[in-house]
């Protein structure tokens, strides 16, 4: 039987089968987030920040790990990796995966939104929950529902990077422009990141934004009859 891909998961593919890492395989337990295009996102530019130019081994910390696919990648670039996520599930998946791989990623089961390492890191990344979710929202959507703009996990971690990156190094954020480039950006500046969009990319909207389009319209979040989102990814250099 053959299963037709969806746009989504094709462009996933796409990107995953670009990295020049090789193909790790990857499990998603239930409970966790399935990679996804912002996740192929991550991994990408994972990869190309522990292998920029002048790495040695870099330290690679990522928050919101889910599956741990960024880790995973970043590890087989060689890099010094830990995972950090709020779920038991989570931190089980990505210890499965860094098995499953032959590879060794560090677990850390904290809130990344207050979580301080023992050392900052020359690279964080993070594909944190930014789908904005009514006060009522009752599906299990704690990989995604992020608070009524969608900044709820967004702001905490902007306000806490100083503490995770090392002076110099990178912290990369992959999320919806739903829930807002410029406060990303200005947020960033303020607490000592010079920082940029490097990266985007237009798709229709998933299952969780189809349902919630009449509510994300009413509240003036999205254009009453758009069916696309942006994904973007924000490099952020600490400058001070």
């Amino acid at each position: 039987m053959i299963t037709e891909w969806t746009a989504g998961e094709r462009a996933t593919d796409a990107i995953l089968t670009g990295i020049p890492v090789g193909r790790p395989a990857i499990e998603a337990l239930d409970g966790v987030y399935r990679p996804s295009v912002d996740s192929a996102l991550l991994c990408k530019h994972a990869v190309a920040e522990a292998t920029g130019s002048g790495a040695d081994r870099r330290t690679v910390i990522e928050l919101c790990a889910g599956s741990g696919i960024a880790s995973i990648y970043a590890a087989l670039a060689g890099a010094e990796v830990t995972a950090v996520d709020d779920r038991p599930a989570a931190i089980a998946a990505v210890g499965r995966n860094a098995v499953r791989n032959q590879l060794r990623v560090d677990t850390v089961l904290a809130d990344v939104r207050t979580w301080t390492p023992r050392a900052p890191a020359d690279v964080v990344v993070a594909n944190p929950p930014y789908v904005p979710a009514p006060a009522e929202a009752t599906d299990d959507g704690h990989a995604w529902n992020a608070g009524p703009d969608g900044r709820a996990v967004l702001d905490p971690l902007i306000d806490h990077a100083r503490r995770l990156v090392a002076p110099g190094g990178v912290l990369i954020l992959v999320y919806s422009a739903v829930a807002g480039v410029s406060a990303t950006l200005d947020g960033l500046q303020r607490n000592g990141f010079d920082a940029c969009v490097i990266d985007e990319m237009q798709l229709e909207f998933g299952p969780v934004m189809l349902r919630r389009a009449q509510w994300l319209a009413a509240n003036g979040l999205i254009d009453g009859d758009q069916s696309e989102e942006r994904l973007v990814v924000v490099r952020a250099v600490r400058s001070r």
